[in-house]
């Protein structure tokens, strides 16, 4: 968004006692609000709303805009909220007691439902040399009556992420029992 170049400075007609004149500041004023309502106008016209004809017009669809902006920013803001609590609620963490050197590490299970498929992540302290925690969650998923449509891990840093897409079948408790023998397997280990 290109703005104006501000108003050149005017020529100040000074009076005897070394202030503008009267007329002179109010020009002034007039050109600084005319600028403001110019860079008003460009910032809620780049927010889609359509150009006013009238001064007041224009002040009331910028009023309108920042409201329906504070009610989108607060939605947003509800939106967010819910999708942590949702993430909180759906990831575990859990200790394991494998006695590994660099001491108990802990594994993070993550599950989000897809319909009737299910996306799951497990993030692992410390990456094992041999991945049988990864074999064990591919096989423990398939046990449990899920198709394994694609599964990978790969090592960031010093942690090892698991992924697991799986496809379930449509009958009543599938997604639940998967997950469950998920995280069974998990702290099994």
């Amino acid at each position: 968004m290109a703005m104006p170049p501000p108003p050149p400075p005017p020529l100040h007609p000074v009076t005897a006692g070394g202030k503008p004149e009267r007329k002179t500041v109010e020009r002034n004023r007039r050109n600084q609000m005319n600028a403001l309502y110019y860079r008003l106008d460009t910032l809620v016209r780049a927010g889609g709303a359509p150009a006013a004809a009238t001064r007041p017009d224009r002040l009331g669809e910028a009023a309108a805009y920042i409201s329906r902006t504070a009610e989108r920013v607060e939605r947003l803001k509800d939106r967010k909220r819910e999708l942590t609590a949702a993430r909180a609620a759906s990831t575990t963490e859990l200790g394991s007691g494998s006695g590994s050197s660099s001491g108990a590490s802990t594994v993070v299970v993550e599950v989000q439902h897809l319909g009737s498929g299910l996306h799951g992540i497990l993030v692992t302290g410390a990456p094992p040399s041999d991945g049988s925690l990864f074999h064990r969650a591919v096989r423990a998923v398939e046990e449990a009556g899920g198709e394994v449509q694609n599964a990978h891990f790969s090592v960031v840093g010093a942690r090892a992420v698991y992924t697991i897409h799986t496809l379930i079948g449509e009958q009543q408790g599938s997604i639940e029992r998967v997950v469950q023998r998920l995280k069974e397997t998990v702290r099994g280990r």
